[in-house]
């Protein structure tokens, strides 16, 4: 149901939200905007122009852009802001009179299977945005309570997901098995490709630079990158099939400690991958052919260095002692070979 905007307009509607009463507080300096992450990557995204609609009254122009959606609460921006202004608490504000408006977030959002759900609630704990709540079950036969993800809170790191000992969590598009599909489409792991096998799970949010996206397609084929929503948003089971599945190195690569979209997602990442090293060694595998590494957004270039880098360590380690495929592989090359291969496929 519509609002009954007859005597109050968009602007007093926001003012009147929790967090909107600093809207006029803002001088439009545009400090936030030079700070955000999201605009690094997303350049549509610009608090001083949405905060200037909201003041010049422009509520459709608002309420129908995706945009407002965008702001993960990351709060870079707050440390910076002359007015100490928590822009994500005025982005909420925008955003709570775009739900009574009927609008809803577009991107993809954590979703529950209940009957899978065993009412655990390790999702909601690790949950950086508190979206998600314990609710009695109404899947047949379950007994207990399960998991409730408020859609309008999640951002859609999938933290959640990656915590979930019974797979009951997942984020659209991004299912520990579609993730596992990438992983080995065409065959991959046996089609046997001249060159160590490894795979890069990359953050979607750690590149900005179009030069830097254009290399990630022009990399050999004996690397597979695959993206995720955040390096927080990677289950271990991932990483050990495809250690055991034949690859022969599994790269991680996310942002930058403090420059995280989803505020923490890197530094759960960062445990994991710790926690995962020694139980590697224990299957014989070895903790040096899972690396994990941050990406600045502002680093134009690193990422064919950083993969290069990681590359010639796995050369130097040989082939998997778990890779059936070991015989075909040739013999270390450098990094520098594959630094020229990804410049040679841009001129």
């Amino acid at each position: 149901m519509k609002t009954d905007r007859a005597d109050h307009s968009f602007t007093d509607e926001v003012l009147k939200e929790a967090g909107g009463e600093n809207l006029y507080r803002c001088y439009a300096c545009g400090t936030c905007a030079s700070a955000c992450l999201v605009r690094r990557v997303n350049a549509d995204f610009n608090p001083r122009r949405i905060l200037g609609m909201v003041i010049r009254d422009m509520r459709e122009e608002v309420l129908i852009s995706p945009v407002v959606w965008l702001c993960s609460a990351c709060d870079l921006c707050y440390s910076l802001c002359p007015q100490e202004i928590h822009i994500s608490e005025l982005m909420r504000a925008i955003r709570n009179v775009a739900i009574r408006e009927g609008y809803e977030p577009p991107g993809p959002i954590a979703i529950v299977n209940e009957t899978l759900c065993s009412g655990c609630g390790m999702c909601a704990t690790a949950c950086p945005y508190e979206c998600i709540e314990m609710v009695a079950g109404t899947a047949s036969g379950n007994g207990h309570a399960v998991v409730r993800v408020d859609k309008y809170l999640c951002m859609g790191c999938g933290v959640c997901t990656a915590v979930c000992p019974s797979e009951a969590m997942r984020i659209e598009g991004f299912s520990r098995e579609k993730i596992a599909v990438r992983m080995q489409a065409g065959g991959w792991f046996t089609d046997g490709e001249s060159g160590p096998k490894i795979v890069v799970f990359i953050c979607n949010w750690c590149l900005r630079a179009e030069d830097d996206l254009a290399s990630l397609d022009r990399f050999p084929s004996h690397i597979r990158v695959v993206h995720v929503p955040c390096t927080g948003q990677l289950d271990p089971s991932l990483v050990l099939t495809a250690l055991t599945g034949g690859a022969d190195g599994v790269l991680v690569v996310g942002c930058q400690p403090g420059e995280c979209h989803f505020q923490k997602g890197n530094l759960l990442a960062r445990r994991r991958i710790a926690e995962l090293k020694p139980f590697l060694d224990v299957l014989g595998i070895g903790n040096a052919r899972l690396g994990l590494e941050w990406s600045l957004t502002s680093e134009r270039g690193k990422i064919v260095k950083t993969v290069g880098e990681f590359t010639e360590t796995i050369e130097q380690l040989g082939p998997s002692p778990l890779n059936e495929q070991s015989s075909v592989l040739p013999a270390p090359k450098t990094q520098t070979s594959l630094t020229n291969k990804v410049s040679e496929t841009q001129d």
